[in-house]
């Protein structure tokens, strides 16, 4: 049964919502059309499916992990009526035959981590504000569970590479007013992670956190962007997660002709200790690619360094961190002597085939240490629209077993979207 505090920001903006002095419906044949034009016309069903098999074979473990299950989401989000609307959807992830695997709460710990525990949950359920017959020209208000994904998920994400989706009870404001530019500010409650909430400490985290986001996007060059974070965990064994982080982001291509593009990102970001943290710290976060697209082949190269300095270290604990770091998932928290990744790509195309090939190497910031390195592979393609097979795969070879084992890990799998 939900909490009063999980439902708190909706609950409050559906009052305020109620009492506004709404044309009446009945008998009124342009307020029921425009009815009829955001439930039915601009409404949109959420339907998908995703089946998965996914093989995990680590050297700290005796035994294989083999895992197979379904994801299901159902829900519905509606346009806006007179600048109101609403949306939501239910997630169940189900495991299929036994669980031979680590979901974190199957107690199957002799086998390696499958982050994809059993669960049924609301994974959205928000009230939005908006449209053109909003209060608020240029704006946009959501409140309620919701989807949030910054940029390349690298400091807000929905970790959509698992079965269950991250989302975060939260306030989002949007506004697009000044041309080219957006502002965005969001206020979390709540986060629920990708662990379920049946896991007594991992699944479900409360805080009170400041988030924004300035953007400015300069014509055939780039989007300029800055943020900040101010992330405060209510509970004090999550503390070591409270920071505050400042960051300035650039990423654009410039088109040389019709056949090559040049491609470039610029990262800088600071984080320090804030609120109930006990630690002490002032560390920076750097990243770098540049890369060409000749004729729909892109070729990337990148670099990205989050300081450690022995006892702390950079930490991002509301990323899409499968995304980042490696895709055998060894580094979802940043060791204390921090890390580097060095790394390269290659993607392109092949008669509607999407194909991702790349190599990486991975050190600790703070000494000389190498932690390992990766290779890793994506292989996709969209069949009439709505069916999506997909092959992954990605191979840890350790320098150092005591921070990381070798690991191999490969996904096979068939997404179906309406």
């Amino acid at each position: 049964m939900p909490k009063p505090r999980e439902l708190l920001l909706f609950s409050i903006v559906l009052i305020v919502s109620l009492s506004l002095p709404l044309p009446s419906i009945a008998g009124d044949p342009v307020v029921l059309d425009r009815l009829n034009k955001a439930v039915v016309d601009d409404g949109k069903l959420i339907l998908n499916a995703r089946f998965r098999y996914e093989f995990v074979d680590q050297d700290s473990r005796s035994r294989d992990a083999n895992a197979v299950n379904l994801r299901a989401r159902f829900g519905y989000e509606t346009g806006y009526f007179y600048g109101f609307g609403f949306g939501f959807d239910v997630e169940n992830v189900h495991a299929i035959g036994d669980d031979r695997y680590n979901s974190t709460i199957n107690g199957r710990s002799d086998f390696p981590t499958v982050v994809d525990p059993e669960d049924t949950e609301l994974n959205q359920l928000f009230l939005k504000f908006g449209g053109k017959e909003a209060f608020i020209h240029d704006t946009t208000v959501k409140v309620g569970r919701q989807r949030i994904i910054w940029d390349n998920h690298r400091f807000l994400g929905n970790v959509g590479w698992r079965q269950n989706e991250q989302t975060f009870d939260s306030a989002r404001i949007i506004n697009t007013s000044i041309p080219n530019a957006s502002l965005q500010y969001i206020y979390i409650d709540k986060v629920h992670r990708i662990f379920s909430k049946a896991h007594a400490t991992a699944g479900t985290r409360g805080m009170s956190s400041h988030l924004a986001r300035v953007g400015y996007k300069f014509e055939g060059i780039g989007e300029l962007s800055a943020r900040t974070l101010f992330l405060d965990y209510d509970r004090a064994i999550f503390s070591g997660d409270s920071t505050k982080t400042f960051g300035v982001r650039f990423i654009g291509k410039y088109a040389l002709d019709d056949d090559w593009k040049v491609l470039y990102t610029g990262e800088y970001a600071n984080q320090e200790d804030w609120e109930q943290n006990t630690s002490s710290f002032d560390l920076d976060y750097w990243f770098g690619e540049g890369g060409v697209d000749y004729k729909g082949v892109t070729m990337k190269v990148g670099y990205e360094s989050l300081e450690g300095n022995g006892t702390s270290a950079f930490q991002t604990p509301l990323a899409t961190l499968h995304l980042l770091e490696g895709w055998t998932d060894l580094f979802l928290t940043t060791p204390s002597d921090g890390i580097t990744d060095l790394y390269a790509k290659i993607g392109t195309k092949v008669y509607g085939t999407s194909l991702v090939l790349g190599f990486k190497t991975l050190d600790a910031e703070n000494t000389s240490a190498n932690y390992g390195t990766e290779t890793f592979f994506d292989v996709k393609r969209t069949f009439w629209g709505h069916l999506t097979p997909r092959l992954t795969a990605a191979f840890f070879n350790t320098a150092d077993t005591s921070v990381a084992p070798d690991t191999t890990k490969l996904w096979l799998g068939i997404t179906y979207k309406y």
